[in-house]
């Protein structure tokens, strides 16, 4: 018997008000479904709740690894033919990996909603009997070749950078999603079965289905597809809350570009936390484009940098608030100096209503456009219910939006954005002598 439920957002007009039903198999697999007839097309998404984050010593990269290894091949879908035989239908694929999940996403026509479920469900339940070493040697040189071309390139290794400065060596972020060389190089066909087994499991995975399609019929091919996925039980425990210092730290890298770039990088909160939104509302209040403090300061007024502004991230363990800069002739303390400013005339100087309307409209914009397509709403609806226990959290976090104060924005900047909480990186040319005072070299493993 298959228990469900429905959720709706909050009263919210337009694209924010998802109307999705909720659903647990009896292998402990929750589906959410969303009927949309103005598409032809169907978006299925599947998340699973493993990143880098549960990666442990000598394992770093495998979360990464076993987005690729996904596509190699299952026990009834042949090496290398996931592709083929999506395409063949008129569908198409991604996947990406973070810190904190591993999904997967295909848009394909409506009328090729078996076809996706056969394959998705036979590399959820059965990707162990086609893990093979050939497969494992050819995706661990295309991951290496991947992390190479993408260090490579001009400000290619920055965030990893800023990770390793802000996250402190035992907080779950500390090393990057890409992984270790020595530990992607080191990966066995025994060690990846073991990873598949503790974290591919159908109690770590929410399955997302919008589109063009009757709820019970899909539901019923769902329940058909995934019927002999067997249940391994829950997960292996996850990485908690970090509870430990984020003491700052200054680094420097030297990069093949022209312009210096510097980061500053304070710690602040999970996408759990209540001041999330108000430390959202700050980064619009200073970064928005011409008109707001930050990016006037550095760019469009005083024209010290070429590019700047202000932004958040936040995960499920942690979050950062980051200011950049970046300019070929200003050195990179005066573009701190100017930084440093905009943020102290901040607390001195509230956001008036209109900085707080023009960053709300901003903010809820964004959130809109990503739920523009079905399968911008797949996503959201399968990352909500596995991150933060609900499919309507676009809808929370607008409401969030709204009630923040310009009291609030003052409070958490001057919280979370203090001179001893920061973290800088400064991005050099090979050769140059401008990074900040203090800062030592960056090693990426």
């Amino acid at each position: 018997m298959i228990a469900w439920w429905l959720q709706t957002g909050l009263a919210l007009a337009g694209p924010l008000d998802l109307q999705a039903s909720v659903h647990e198999l009896p292998n402990g697999l929750r589906v959410v479904l969303a009927e949309d007839h103005r598409t032809d097309r169907v978006a299925l998404h599947i998340t699973f709740g493993v990143g880098a984050r549960d990666e442990a010593d000598g394992e770093h990269g495998c979360a990464h690894l076993f987005e690729h290894l996904m596509f190699e091949g299952s026990a009834n879908v042949g090496n290398n033919q996931f592709d083929t035989l999506l395409t063949a239908a008129g569908g198409e694929n991604n996947a990406f990996t973070s810190e904190d999940e591993t999904a997967y996403h295909m848009a394909f026509p409506a009328g090729a909603l078996e076809r996706a479920l056969f394959l998705e469900s036979d590399r959820v339940g059965f990707l162990d009997a086609g893990l093979l070493a050939d497969s494992l040697t050819n995706q661990k040189g295309v991951v290496l070749q991947e992390r190479n071309q993408g260090y490579a390139q001009p400000n290619g290794r920055d965030w990893d950078a800023i990770s390793r400065l802000v996250w402190p060596k035992h907080h779950p972020y500390h090393t990057p999603v890409i992984g270790t060389v020595s530990d992607v190089e080191g990966f066995t066909l025994e060690a990846v079965r073991d990873f598949w087994q503790r974290h591919y499991r159908t109690r770590n995975a929410v399955l997302a289905v919008v589109g063009n399609f009757e709820e019970a019929e899909a539901l019923a091919a769902i329940t058909h597809w995934f019927s002999d996925v067997p249940d391994r039980g829950a997960a292996a425990p996850r990485a908690g809350q970090y509870q430990g210092d984020h003491p700052a730290n200054h680094g420097v890298l030297a990069d093949p570009t022209q312009a210096r770039t510097v980061y500053l990088a304070w710690p602040t909160v999970s996408m759990h936390h209540a001041d999330m939104a108000a430390l959202d509302v700050a980064s619009r209040v200073l970064s928005g484009g011409q008109g707001t403090r930050l990016d006037d300061a550095l760019v469009y007024a005083r024209r010290q940098a070429d590019d700047g502004g202000a932004t958040t991230w936040n995960g499920e363990i942690d979050g950062l608030f980051l200011v950049y800069a970046s300019a070929i002739r200003t050195p990179l303390a005066r573009l701190v100096k100017t930084s440093d400013r905009a943020i102290a005339e901040l607390l001195a100087t509230p956001p008036s209503d209109t900085e707080l309307a023009r960053a709300k409209r901003s903010l809820v914009a964004a959130l809109e456009d990503g739920l523009v397509d079905p399968l911008g709403r797949a996503q959201a609806l399968a990352s909500c219910l596995s991150r933060r226990g609900r499919t309507n959290c676009a809808a929370t976090d607008a409401a969030a939006i709204e009630a923040v104060t310009a009291d609030d924005v003052v409070r958490v900047v001057r919280t979370y954005l203090s001179a001893e909480r920061r973290s800088t990186l400064s991005v050099v040319p090979e050769g140059d002598r401008g990074a900040l005072r203090g800062a030592s070299p960056v090693e990426l493993p």
